[in-house]
């Protein structure tokens, strides 16, 4: 199943990958950190508000001539939301629960409640704060309060309680602050992680980018394209790899280039496929098909050597080209003469049937190169063609130091017998041959001829063309 999400680039995964690790890293810390600090700032709000507890008992210990320890108590009261800004309210009760003293921090108050008449608030909060009526403290409406209750006994004076009411909405604003801040500085983290991975991950992948585009090439068959990477690191080694490997690949290109204008495209790639050149055979049924020139002797003795040479050369261009045309191979030049294969080293199932069809193509294109000679005041070129097919030997004959790609065989022989008899313009063919083309050619029975080599006359036909 094909995914249907678009493909994400190595730089985008990278940028990714740096911002998920800085997310988690900066998420943790302010989490670890968020907790730790909301655990100190609760810590020292408790000792704080236990502190402004303590003040009535601790003043109360004072002996004062002509004053009480709980007159003392009671004024000290009023003062105690001037030693923190966080006290909402105070309450001084004896020992039967009423209320001696008490003190609300207005500006606190309407902070919480934010309106202007409070005179009822404060007595709502009073009356919940002493618990009158059984009435508890309504932490929706006034807010986080932490109560703290101080019980105190002065000497020789009935028992009393101090509450305090402690309010959170400070340390809230200071944690959510911290929050914040926090968010920031995550979201600060990831965007300058972001470009820094984008940076990182630019300087990787352009050069990987270079280097696959160099490949694109070279796998379209351009062997001149070079990357061109001035980094001196892994990657830049890479890059001298692979303009190493292209010249390389370039001098293949031109030594097989030279290696298939002394042999035949097939045979080129079979010796440089083979992992080592060896001295060895194997037995194959193929055509051959031999040409000459007839007369060549007499031409070449009225024409300058250069003379003979480019009539050769354009002569064997225009056989060449139709020989690769029907995917036969050229064994070799034997002065004027040609021999060619078909069957080895590829095989076709029809090798008899190309090879008279390449004698035929041979000799209409001579023809045609005779009229552009005679143009030219030139001399005509006829050939004589014989074909023979049967069983030989394909392989890599010659010495260790030097070898050649080429069929022997009684087949190859009588190949070579047969050319020799035939005449200018004439296809000449064996008994096999016939026997694979019989009815696709019409073809003339000869008399039997005596071949060297041979025993026996042999049966030749004549191809009609």
């Amino acid at each position: 199943m094909k995914s249907i999400l678009p493909p994400i680039g190595l730089k985008l995964k990278l940028a990714l990958l740096v911002g998920i690790l800085i997310l988690v890293i900066m998420s943790s810390i302010s989490f670890l950190f968020g907790i730790r600090h909301e655990q100190t700032l609760r810590s020292e709000m408790r000792k704080r508000a236990l502190r402004i507890a303590q003040m009535p008992g601790t003043i109360s210990l004072l002996q004062l001539p002509g004053v009480s320890p709980w007159d003392l108590s009671k004024n000290t009261v009023p003062l105690l939301p001037q030693f923190d800004p966080n006290v909402l309210y105070v309450l001084l009760t004896d020992a039967s629960g009423k209320v001696q003293a008490t003190v609300i921090n207005r500006p606190l108050l309407k902070a919480l409640l934010n309106q202007e008449e409070i005179e009822s608030a404060e007595k709502e909060l009073i009356a919940q704060a002493s618990g009158d009526g059984g009435k508890r403290l309504d932490a929706s409406r006034w807010g986080s309060l932490f109560p703290v209750e101080v019980m105190f006994e002065p000497e020789g004076h009935p028992r009393g309680r101090v509450s305090v009411g402690f309010s959170l909405q400070g340390m809230d604003r200071e944690i959510a602050s911290s929050r914040v801040i926090a968010a920031a500085l995550t979201l600060g983290f990831l965007l300058l992680g972001g470009v820094a991975a984008f940076a990182v991950a630019s300087s990787i992948i352009e050069p990987i980018s270079v280097l696959t585009r160099g490949m694109e090439e070279v796998q379209k068959g351009n062997l001149a394209a070079e990357v061109e990477i001035p980094n001196k690191d892994e990657i830049g080694r890479l890059a001298g790899s692979f303009n190493f490997m292209i010249a390389g690949l370039r001098e293949r290109d031109k030594i097989k280039g030279t290696f298939q204008r002394f042999v035949s495209s097939q045979v080129a790639e079979k010796v440089l496929g083979a992992k080592a050149v060896v001295l060895t055979g194997e037995r194959r049924r193929a055509s051959i098909l031999f040409s000459d020139i007839r007369g060549f002797t007499s031409m070449s003795e009225r024409m300058a050597p250069e003379e003979v040479v480019s009539m050769l050369n354009e002569y064997f261009s225009v056989m060449v080209d139709i020989l690769i045309a029907h995917e036969g191979i050229l064994d070799k030049y034997i002065g004027d003469a040609m021999m060619a294969v078909f069957g080895a080293p590829t095989r076709h199932p029809d090798d008899p049937l190309r090879a008279v069809r390449t004698a035929i193509a041979m000799q209409r294109a001579l023809v045609e190169l005779n009229e552009e000679r005679d143009r030219r005041g030139a001399e005509a070129i006829y050939i004589g063609i014989g074909i023979a097919t049967g069983d030989v030997v394909a392989g890599n004959i010659g010495s260790e130091k030097q070898m050649q790609y080429s069929v022997i065989g009684d087949e190859v022989n009588l190949a070579a017998r047969i050319q020799s008899k035939s005449g200018k313009e004439k296809i000449l063919i064996c008994p096999e041959t016939f026997k694979a083309v019989q009815g696709m050619f019409k073809t003339i029975p000869l008399e039997p001829m005596m071949l060297k080599g041979k025993s026996h006359p042999v049966q030749i036909y004549e191809i009609i063309y």
